[in-house]
Parts: structure tokens; sequence; C-alpha cells
């Protein structure tokens, strides 16, 4: 296993709380496109997103090949009141929840990060294949924020 991209799923965090920096509450909860989310909304999802992605790990690193469900990101949104969330308490479980796990990532032997689990939607995925998602998850996210950023004039 490449111990950079355990570096590159932590320093992930840090590149969320650097797109949020700066902009006021009204920022966050606007909604100026793309997509239907307002940037606290987004953010909100990323940390729901990671205690989700890191329960998984665990559950493929300690059972053997145990199921994982998918999770309605949209109704975790509308349900789930994230205009009432913290930005800062989203970024924070980001970063801390990163952090702390890598330090279980780091001691694991490469074998580990080849165990499976099993997605009720997309099928076997392994550990390593999971923390790949899960910094491209933030990514593809970061685009939206960043094109949601410029059209609040906040480039």
């Amino acid at each position: 296993m490449d111990m950079r991209l355990i570096d590159e799923y932590v320093a992930s965090g840090a590149r969320l709380r650097q797109a949020v920096a700066g902009l006021s509450p009204q920022d966050v909860t606007a909604r100026p496109g793309p997509g239907k989310w307002s940037i606290l909304e987004l953010v909100v999802h990323l940390a729901d997103s990671d205690a989700i992605a890191i329960d998984r790990m665990k559950r493929v690193l300690t059972e053997e090949n145990p199921p994982l469900l998918y999770a309605d990101e949209d109704a975790y949104v509308e349900r789930l009141f994230s205009h009432e969330q913290s930005l800062e308490d989203a970024l924070v479980l980001i970063e801390v929840g990163r952090r702390q796990f890598a330090r279980t990532l780091r001691k694991l032997p490469d074998q580990a990060f080849e165990r499976v689990g099993t997605h009720n939607r997309r099928g076997p995925v392994t550990v390593a294949g999971l923390i790949k998602g899960y910094i491209d998850h933030v990514e593809h996210h970061l685009k939206f924020l960043y094109d949601k950023r410029a059209r609040l004039g906040m480039g």
C-alpha cells in the first residue's frame, strides 16, 4: 500500500476547510448551483459520508466480506436538518475522523488493504478502493464547491 494515499486521504479535510474559508453564514446556506445543495449541505453530506466510510472500512478490516449498505445522500440532506448543523463542526468531524483512522491505516500490513466487503449496489470493494473512493468523493464535491463560490462572487 502506498502510504501517500493515506496522506492524501487525511489532507482532504484541510483542502475542504480551505475551500470554505472566508464564507459567511449566508454564503454557505445559499443555493447558487451547480447542483441543488448549499455549501453547508455539501459539507455536512461529506461529514455524514465520512462517518459511513470509516465504519465500512472498519467492518471490512474486522469481518469476513461484510455487507455494506447504500446510504441515500439526498434523504440525509433533505430529512436530517443540514442547515441546522455547524459548518465548523462538520469540518472538524471530517478532519479528526480521517486523522484518527489514518493512524490505524498506517499500522496495517499491505494485505489488509485488499480485504473485501460487498456493497449492495456496487458489489465487491476493497479497503484500498474505499480509501481512494473517499479521496475522490471530496475532490468531486470540491469542484461543485468552487463553482458555487464563483457564482457567489467569492472566486
